[in-house]
């Protein structure tokens, strides 16, 4: 780890567009997948990865500010105080961090609960910074965001291989992500009926009410 932090090459707004395609990907699927209606989600402003191999991430996308924060098994790296990973932010993003992105990487340390991460980043919607160099961030568990920082196609290819999509469910996935990317979050979007969506319907209604879409009775 540097001692200090360096601008990485991750664009932030094209991060977040694959962040909400990966989500809606999620939802669109989960209703014949409700086993793993924990590997995304998303409370508020965090957006919540879990790979069920031992990597986790939260990322938190403020108005202002963007945190990130992972922690993976595979990494095998010994524990050491998460605001380590913070060398050089400003306090405002040190805050969102305590308040927001550290919040989900809790972990009992020596019987003490503290934020246990491996690797992180942060910044603005114009740039992201992190004490790691970019090699190193994927591969002490920023890999979870493969597919949420491909192109949006090369991201159906790979979402189509993990769950077997349907052309429905290709259509839709592009054009709702792409809905909810562009416009304000706190706007709801209303989803009519489809074939696209089968399976447990409850489980699908949660994960896009999560994404503040509403699917149409």
């Amino acid at each position: 780890m540097r001692e200090i932090c360096e601008k990485i090459e991750i664009n932030p707004q094209q991060l977040y567009n694959g962040c909400i395609f990966m989500a809606v990907a999620h939802a669109v699927t989960v209703g014949e997948y409700p086993e793993l209606n924990y590997e995304h989600s998303w409370d508020g402003i965090n957006y919540c990865m879990n790979n069920s191999r031992g990597c986790r991430g939260t990322i938190t996308f403020g108005d202002k500010y963007i945190v990130a924060v992972f922690r993976a098994v595979s990494a095998k790296m010994q524990y050491q105080d998460a605001m380590n990973y913070f060398k050089g932010a400003p306090e405002t993003i040190i805050e969102l961090a305590k308040k927001e992105a550290l919040q989900y990487v809790l972990a009992d340390i020596d019987g003490e609960t503290k934020p246990y991460i491996t690797a992180a980043f942060w910044g603005t919607w114009d740039a992201l910074y992190s004490t790691l160099e970019y090699d190193g961030l994927m591969k002490n568990s920023a890999h979870i965001l493969a597919i949420q920082l491909m192109e949006s196609h090369e991201a159906l290819r790979a979402c189509d291989e993990y769950y077997g999509l349907t052309d429905g469910q290709m259509d839709l996935i592009l054009s709702l992500s792409k809905q909810r990317s562009q416009t304000e979050f706190s706007i709801p979007i209303v989803l009519k009926k489809t074939d696209a969506l089968c399976g447990d319907i409850d489980e699908i209604k949660v994960s896009m009410e999560e994404l503040n879409i509403k699917l149409e009775e």
